[in-house]
């Protein structure tokens, strides 16, 4: 019993992570005047933002632990992986 009652709530966290993921995708859009030729296209950029947000909190949990000195955040790159902000920087690396 304990093990469905874990299951459901495990499930009800993906799920409600995910419609977060959506709404800040959509508020990213917004805010950075973003959109996509193709459907295939936003949901590509859609994973890279989620794998991005997924950085992000990560590197930020380092930083309450002092284990960085700085924080990370959301900009108008969060659509773009990590391979091609350094395509378009020149080939500066970010870890």
């Amino acid at each position: 019993m304990f093990f469905k009652y874990f299951l459901f709530l495990f499930a009800v966290v993906v799920i409600a992570q995910a419609l977060t993921d959506e709404e800040e995708f959509d508020n990213y859009k917004k805010k950075f005047n973003k959109s996509y030729d193709t459907p295939e296209e936003e949901q590509k950029r859609f994973k890279i933002f989620q794998d991005n947000l997924r950085f992000i909190e990560d590197h930020n949990q380092k930083y309450q632990r002092g284990e960085v000195s700085s924080t990370v955040g959301v900009n108008q790159f969060a659509d773009q992986s990590k391979d091609e902000w350094a395509n378009r920087n020149h080939g500066l690396k970010i870890d």
